[in-house]
């Protein structure tokens, strides 16, 4: 038996479905694999993709960060490996013709900032990795994973 879908219904599936794919990445090699994910859907429309990275901080609710600001709470070091990383995501973003942009928070909630930048963003779908990066507490996403998929208002595809 086969399915017929008739004019109408099809233009609902026609429309696209995502065009903002938020990131969350800890610089762990799930973080890279949901972004490659993320650029290798092969969507037929224009995506946006969001990379996120989060740095686990007890000093007070989410902060948002410039790059220059903030030495305190997150180690130089760490800041500029992240920018980084940041810099050739968005390169390789580029050769395949995907536009990206990239936003650092400190936060002590690290579920809350990345369910924060899904309404700020609009974000259509986030690909995320099902374990973080277990050498740094820091940027960990690991149950993180399984609290913005039990909560996020868009759909959440865990990569492993």
């Amino acid at each position: 038996m086969s399915m017929q879908i008739n004019a109408p219904q099809q233009e609902k599936f026609s429309k696209a479905l995502f065009k903002k794919i938020l990131v969350p990445f800890d610089n762990s090699k799930m973080s890279d694999r949901a972004f490659l994910h993320a650029i290798n859907l092969n969507f037929s429309h224009k995506i946006e993709i969001i990379i996120l990275s989060v740095y686990h901080s007890d000093h007070g609710s989410i902060s948002f960060l410039d790059y220059n600001a903030h030495q305190t709470i997150i180690e130089k070091g760490k800041l500029n490996e992240i920018k980084l990383k940041h810099k050739k995501l968005k390169e390789i973003a580029k050769e395949y013709g995907i536009e990206c942009r990239t936003f650092v928070a400190a936060s002590s909630s690290i579920t809350q900032t990345v369910m924060s930048y899904i309404y700020s963003t609009k974000a259509d779908l986030v690909i995320m990795g099902t374990r973080g990066n277990g050498s740094d507490r820091k940027l960990m996403l690991g149950s993180v994973s399984l609290e913005v998929s039990q909560n996020s208002p868009v759909p959440v595809l865990l990569v492993k």
